[in-house]
Formats: C-alpha cells, sequence, structure tokens
C-alpha cells in the first residue's frame, strides 16, 4: 500500500510510529485518541500501513503500543484495544492505556480487561501519563508522555513520501534498462538499433532518481530494520 493512496487518512495522525522502542528493543505504536469519535475503519487502515513498514526481524521483537485515552471516552479506548487482536495479534507484546486525571470507572475497566485477558494475547496496564516512564525510558518517549523523543508528523510523512518515490522510480528504472541491456546482448541488429532509439530510453531520468536517493539516505533515521 503507498502514502499517496491513502495521504488524507495518514495527515490525521490517527496512529503514529515515533522511532522509540521498548525495553526489549520492540518499536513504540502510539495511538493518540481524540476527544471526537474515531473512525475506526481509518485507523485500522492506518495501523495497516505502519505495520507493513518495518521488519520481520523488527516485529518479532513485538510492540509495545501507547493508547492515550486522556481525551477520548473509555468505550472507545476499549474497542481499540479489542481491535489490536485483529490487526496485530501476534506482535503486541504489552498494551499501554494512558488514563485521564479524572479516571473511568475502575471496576468496569478493571474487569473489562480481565475478562479479555486471555483471548487477547497480551498485557493490557491502565496508566497516568506521569507514570509511563515507569514502562518506557524517557528517551523512549515523545513529549506528551513526558519524553524527549522528538517526533514530526507531517515531516515523517514527507519523508515517507519521497522514500516510496525512490523505490518505485528507481525499481521501474532498473526493470527498464535491463530490457534494453537484454536486447543489447542478443546480438541482433535490429534489437541493438531499438534499444538506442529514443523510444527506448529509460522514461524515469537516473539523476533524478539518484538525486531522490540521495534526499532518503539523508533525512533517513528510522530503526525499523
Amino acid at each position: 500500500m503507498d502514502a499517496t493512496v491513502i495521504l488524507p487518512i495518514l495527515k490525521k495522525k490517527l496512529a503514529f510510529l515515533s522511532g522509540g522502542k521498548d525495553r526489549r528493543s520492540g518499536l513504540i505504536l502510539t495511538i493518540p485518541l481524540c476527544s471526537e469519535q474515531t473512525n475506526m475503519d481509518e485507523l485500522s487502515v492506518t495501523l495497516d500501513y505502519l505495520l507493513s513498514i518495518p521488519s520481520d526481524k523488527c516485529k518479532a521483537r513485538g510492540f509495545t503500543v501507547i493508547v492515550d485515552g486522556r481525551k477520548s471516552q473509555w468505550n472507545v479506548v476499549k474497542t481499540v484495544v479489542l481491535m489490536l487482536q485483529n490487526v496485530v495479534p501476534a506482535e503486541v507484546s504489552l498494551v499501554c492505556v494512558v488514563k485521564p486525571d479524572e479516571f473511568w470507572d475502575k471496576k468496569v475497566t478493571h474487569f473489562c480487561f480481565w475478562k479479555e485477558k486471555d483471548r487477547l494475547g497480551f498485557e493490557v496496564i491502565l496508566v497516568s501519563g506521569n507514570k509511563l516512564t515507569r514502562y518506557i525510558e524517557p528517551s523512549q518517549l515523545t513529549e506528551e508522555f513526558g519524553g524527549s523523543l522528538t517526533y514530526d508528523h507531517m515531516d515523517w510523512l514527507n519523508k515517507r513520501l519521497v522514500f516510496e518515490k525512490f523505490t518505485k522510480e528507481s525499481t521501474s528504472l532498473l526493470d527498464e534498462l535491463a530490457v534494453i541491456n537484454n536486447g543489447s546482448d542478443k546480438g541482433n541488429q535490429n534489437e541493438k538499433d531499438r534499444s538506442m532509439d529514443f523510444n527506448y530510453l529509460p522514461s524515469v531520468d537516473p539523476e533524478t532518481v539518484l538525486q531522490t536517493g540521495k534526499v532518503c539516505y539523508n533525512g533517513s533515521h528510522e530503526p525499523y530494520m
């Protein structure tokens, strides 16, 4: 899935990978729920896209998911936590639900998570925003959770668009060059003449692809390998 296809959804920042890691070196996935009703279909699409980015080796370490429920209702938070079972069931190690200062009914929340514990397959903890550092190092948390990790969502998204553009164009360029080279190697004069024809030059400017690659290299800092 390309970011350009779901760009309006990604701009909403329904979830994000900040680059932070938990104490097991697993990636931290953050879902910042807002006061407005969250579109679950759009959230699911966002999660599918984000989880397609890390390598299999990185996914094997598991994810710690932070569900920021400080501006949301308990029923929305519960729906999101249960949804994680279907989206990333084998990859979630821990879910930290950040609770608001005026906490939801403890009896209800504890009962619901206890009831679903075996079916979920991952641990869920309820924690205040200022206590999240008990579970994750401050250097791996973004500022809204009392950490020092810098994350700019639009900057990240722009870099993803550049990276995907480079990947698509470089792959296309290599394929076209292979076709041209194969035609030349066959020794058929007609093929050689065709390969020299303007119409058989690469459709993508190699220099442009190279420059895009340099931009990706200079701006890349995602620990997803």
